[in-house]
């Protein structure tokens, strides 16, 4: 998976751009103390692992 596909399904699932960073965006939701770090190499793949972190984080 790429970054941009899973900025869309963060934002879908309720997620919002709180702030940016260096070379992350900052996303929170508003039921969660959480924060979402995404990268803006849109094209590039998501390494497994983090992917599995992101996943969960984000909820689906």
């Amino acid at each position: 998976m790429k970054w941009n596909e899973l900025r869309r399904i963060a934002e879908s699932k309720g997620w919002y751009l709180w702030r940016n960073g260096r070379s992350h965006d900052v996303y929170r939701h508003p039921d969660s103390e959480d924060f979402l770090y995404i990268e803006r190499r849109e094209s590039q793949e998501i390494r497994h692992g983090l992917y599995c972190k992101l996943r969960k984080t984000i909820g689906f």
